[in-house]
């Protein structure tokens, strides 16, 4: 399964249309709700017969929140499909994970998980100094901060 393209990240994060004009809400990357959609759907990707409505509450709640309604869960499901994530089996209110949804559930998932999550724990300021001294992503993004600020202190010449 291939990465997903910047095209293709770029119509998942930001609203856009449907071939047919209908609206599609964006699926921010880092919201706290799309992080648990894109997990609760990789967890499906192994369901031949795909997932219904009632699966994604069950699954919703476990990972998000205690009170996700199913309406809640027919709205996600409708941008789901409308940024083509999802795709409906026909006859049936079930729904399956596209390629192209599998791709960018994974690597929301991933990237989120084992990156972006990590990376900026490392860099909370309120980490004691004697972990940040131990953490080379601390230290170079303490840096990056001190050389950033040189450089605008003293490097940029007023207009």
């Amino acid at each position: 399964m291939p990465a997903p393209d910047v095209a293709t990240l770029d119509k998942v994060t930001r609203p856009s249309l449907t071939d047919d004009g209908q609206h599609a809400p964006a699926l921010r990357f880092g919201d706290a709700r799309v992080m648990a959609l894109m997990a609760a759907i990789t967890g499906f990707c192994h369901l031949i017969a795909g997932f219904d409505n009632r699966t994604l509450v069950q699954r919703m709640r476990a990972l998000l929140d205690p009170g996700y309604s199913t309406r809640q869960a027919t709205y996600d499901l409708r941008r789901l499909r409308r940024k083509q994530i999802i795709r409906r089996v026909p006859g049936t209110h079930r729904y399956q994970l596209t390629q192209t949804g599998r791709a960018v559930a994974v690597l929301f998932t991933k990237a989120y998980g084992r990156i972006l999550g990590p990376g900026l724990a490392a860099l909370d300021p309120r980490l004691p100094t004697d972990i940040s001294r131990r953490s080379p992503l601390a230290q170079a993004w303490k840096q990056l901060t001190t050389q950033l600020d040189q450089f605008i202190g003293h490097g940029l010449v007023p207009a």
